[in-house]
């Protein structure tokens, strides 16, 4: 695959991630407005996105101090992460194209904490945050083939 090719494929899947953030963000607008509201993704009881994107951790992480000015939606976070990843992709210096990788590196490791959280903490099953995390993966193996067509132009 070549560069012009990964560019657009990275772009491509961080627009996927925008939308899945946005209907995310929609969900939890909805059942935190309407208590009977039942989205699209609640498949069961134990496979609910509502109940989770709802719950204590959907916001700042679980992290963050309540009444923090950070305190705001995750899926929010999701969607600057994706707009900074379409961003770097404009550019093709090694150094942004790296930084890249550290931030979609990063977004994997929340995605890691995430993924413990739903399945040992609120025990259920969540397939927009799981959808995520398979965008957020791919991003990873996209940037690193960008940086290593990079950095293999280079020599």
């Amino acid at each position: 695959m070549g560069k012009k090719a990964l560019d657009r494929t990275i772009i491509g899947i961080s627009l996927v991630g925008i939308l899945i953030s946005t209907y995310a963000l929609y969900v939890e607008m909805s059942a935190e407005a309407d208590p009977e509201y039942k989205a699209y993704c609640d498949l069961s009881e134990s496979s609910s996105c509502s109940k989770v994107l709802t719950s204590d951790f959907s916001k700042g992480f679980g992290l963050v101090p309540k009444g923090s000015m950070l305190e705001i939606p995750n899926c929010i976070y999701g969607i600057v992460f994706y707009c900074l990843m379409i961003l770097m992709t404009t550019y093709d210096d090694i150094v942004v194209v790296q930084a890249q990788l550290i931030t979609s590196l990063l977004s994997v490791a929340t995605c890691v904490y995430l993924a413990y959280l739903l399945l040992c903490v609120l025990k259920d099953f969540c397939l927009v945050c799981v959808s995520t995390y398979i965008v957020n993966g791919s991003l990873v193996y996209l940037v690193y083939r960008k940086l290593k067509y990079l950095l293999k132009k280079c020599r």
